[in-house]
């Protein structure tokens, strides 16, 4: 229905009325209704102030989502995957992050036009006492028979305000109503009761308090609840969960492939919880038979039931310091779907062929397995390295032969221009009450390579028997990049004498080469992060349109279920491929599309949390260390100042006003020029740095750098 409206629409070239459309689709008016509040939703569809309907692009207009970053500058993020462009701030409306909007372009600027569906009308924040001036009226003073008009004096007053909590919300907080027992520097939840609007501000009521401002507990529950994440389940989902078997059943194993004497084990993370893959490799004729085994959460999660719905509205697992917020009942996560070692497991066994680190043959069974032991990459590496290790000894000659059937896969991607980015992430350790006490760069090893070898093999080898089979499904998409960033990027390589010949749309490799060849610089991991914001954003299709960074033809998600409810949509389709149910699967096109469109928004907002919330870790850890001095290399270069990366990942800012000298800001170059001293500030550039201030709550870190003392 959903695209009949559009298309509809479309052909009109006109707003129409919903009656009016209920008619020309011969389709009931609730239908209709309710199609075109998703629409409205989407962004797909503009609503006039006569509440008439029509398709944005038949007026100029094009969907997407409001993105405002840190610093407050409002971008407009196209749905149809084009770069994000600056967002103006001229007319009335006000965007809020997330928001689905409507923009008309103008001069290289994304131009407001509606707000079509808000993202959220909940907001947390810590509060405060402000003050300002109020305009008094003038008064008439009489002098005998004159009257003359006096100005008064503006009358300051105190009134209640938030400090938002979430980082990408840019402006002030005018609390109103009552305060519920909430007091300064409390946390509280709010709603938002008038949206902002050019010349006034947001103003929102007090729903409940959480807690004081700088408990990090209290902290992490506002991070939580303003990004919508929901953390308990709902009692019907956890009713459905508990009448599930605690272990496999006889009947769960009738009409499988029994592999459980094949000798496969998981390995993960030292504090992994839910295990959703284990692996297996055995000798043949030709080479190896390389087996990907997958929690089958489909066999237990029947579709449209408690459990399935909560999954399909958490979209993903969230992976918070401290604290993960799972997309299945932990029952399942945790339990039932949990590749644990020594318990039959249900799985999805993909058996492929191996020769020469070509894939010469594949096999999907809907197999029990039985995993014979759950190692750690710490273990495997210790292996790999041939240092001391308590690996088991029947498995050492199998992760060897991993080991080398891993890097034949490598080798063979990275030769058809695959771009491997390995980008440092935090690593947090927290103490018993969940503060930070050590922030490092995690260090990938081998073993972590391995498994990411092998899941990418399966994850398109997957995709590639999909498509040949014309299955409805759900595509990993990385689409190629926008010319116009990537002469935006040759331009920064230019300014940094890196030579670079990209072209319109290079071919992956060409990047790939480049990474390569400037690896051994020290502006090496400045340059990594340019070509990541230079790519697209990849996301989920129903459409097979390729994988640009795996550069792979076909690509999809299929090894974490319990994690990722696309994985799970994909393992419910290939059981219909695998039962001879093609045409039966063919009823689930129709909603593939809208799918595809949740569980990447969903995506979007939980990555987004995680990097909130490890920004709330580091923020946390820096507190207490004012007046140290920390060497760093500039992140990040804007007119208002230039962010200092530190090796352990940590960023903090430092801001033109905090310096002596007045600097011009090169947006071409990414780089600022001091007007008195001509000292340029470059990214890559190394600096040592002073901490001066930390703000938990807006997870503000600020620095000055140590030559601004020598100046003085």
């Amino acid at each position: 229905m959903l695209d009949r409206i559009c298309d509809y629409l479309r052909e009109q070239n006109r707003a129409v009325d919903p009656f009016d459309l209920a008619d020309g689709l011969n389709a009931p008016i609730e239908e209709v209704s309710a199609a075109l509040n998703e629409l409205a939703r989407q962004g797909r569809v503009f609503i006039s102030k006569k509440g008439k309907y029509a398709a944005p692009e038949t007026l100029g207009l094009i969907p997407a989502r409001a993105v405002i970053q840190r610093s407050g500058t409002p971008y407009a993020r196209p749905l149809d995957g084009s770069p994000d462009v600056k967002l103006s701030r001229s007319g009335e409306l006000r965007a809020m992050h997330g928001d689905m909007i409507l923009v008309r372009m103008e001069g290289g600027r994304a131009e407001l036009a509606a707000v079509t569906q808000r993202a959220t009308d909940r907001l947390i924040g810590v509060l405060k006492m402000e003050k300002r001036f109020v305009e008094k009226k003038p008064v008439i003073v009489r002098h005998g028979r004159h009257k003359k008009l006096v100005r008064q004096q503006p009358e300051e007053i105190e009134y209640l305000s938030a400090q938002p909590c979430d980082l990408h919300v840019a402006c002030g907080i005018e609390v109103t109503g009552e305060t519920h027992g909430a007091r300064v520097g409390d946390t509280v939840s709010l709603r938002v009761v008038e949206w902002p609007r050019r010349h006034t501000p947001l103003k929102a009521e007090i729903l409940r308090v959480l807690g004081h401002g700088l408990d990090i507990g209290v902290q992490m529950e506002a991070l939580i609840e303003s990004h919508g994440l929901p953390s308990a389940f709902p009692d019907e989902a956890l009713s459905e969960a508990a009448g599930l078997p605690d272990r496999v059943t006889a009947g769960d194993r009738e009409g499988r492939f029994d592999a459980r004497d094949i000798p496969l084990f998981t390995i993960d993370g030292d504090d992994a919880k839910d295990f959703d893959d284990a692996v297996s490799l055995e000798k043949t004729e030709k080479g190896w038979r390389l087996g990907v085994h997958i929690a089958d959460v489909s066999h237990y999660v029947e579709q449209g039931g408690p459990i399935d719905r909560e999954a399909l509205r958490r979209g993903t697992s969230v992976y918070l310091p401290g604290r993960t917020l799972p997309m299945l009942p932990e029952k399942l996560c945790n339990g039932l779907c949990s590749l644990v070692p020594d318990e039959d497991r249900l799985a999805m066994s993909l058996f492929l062929d191996m020769e020469g680190g070509r894939v010469a043959g594949v096999r999907l069974e809907n197999s029990v397995i039985h995993s014979r032991a759950r190692l750690t990459y710490n273990q495997e590496n210790e292996l790999l390295a041939g240092r001391e290790n308590t690996v088991p000894e029947a498995l050492r000659p199998i992760l060897l032969d991993m080991d080398d059937l891993a890097r034949q896969l490598r080798a063979r991607r990275h030769d058809r221009g695959s771009i491997d980015f390995d980008l440092p992430e935090p690593q947090l350790t927290l103490d018993e009450n969940g503060y930070p006490v050590d922030v490092q760069a995690r260090a990938r090893g081998e073993a972590e390579r391995l498994i990411e070898d092998f899941m990418l093999a399966a994850n398109e080898a997957v995709a590639q028997m999909a498509k040949a089979c014309r299955l409805p499904f759900l595509y990993r998409v990385h689409e190629r990049p926008d010319p116009d960033r990537l002469a935006r990027l040759a331009l920064f390589l230019a300014n940094m004498t890196v030579p670079a010949r990209l072209g319109r749309v290079p071919h992956p490799r060409q990047l790939q080469a480049l990474l390569e060849d400037t690896a051994a610089l020290p502006e090496a991991a400045v340059i990594k992060h340019q070509l990541l914001r230079s790519l697209k954003r990849a996301c989920y299709m129903a459409e097979p349109l390729g994988h640009y960074g795996l550069a792979a033809r076909d690509y999809c998600h299929f090894t974490s279920p319990i994690r990722r409810y696309p994985d799970l949509t994909v393992h419910r389709m290939l059981k219909l491929m695998l039962s001879g149910q093609i045409e039966k699967a063919q009823k689930y096109a129709a909603s593939m599309e809208e799918l595809a469109a949740q569980t990447s928004e969903r995506e979007f907002e939980a990555a987004s949390a995680e990097r909130d919330a490890d920004d709330l870790m580091k923020a946390h850890y820096m507190r207490g260390r004012e007046g140290e001095t920390f060497d760093g290399v500039v992140s990040g270069v804007h007119n208002w100042g230039f962010f200092v990366e530190l090796p352990n990942t940590v960023e903090g800012l430092v801001r033109t006003r905090d310096l002596s000298d007045y600097y011009d800001f090169d947006e071409d170059r990414q780089r600022l020029t001091g007007e008195r001293t001509r000292r340029v500030i470059r990214l890559g550039d190394s600096v040592r740095v002073l901490l001066t201030r930390v703000d938990t709550t807006a997870c503000e870190i600020d620095f000055l750098p140590l030559w601004e003392n020598a100046e003085k």
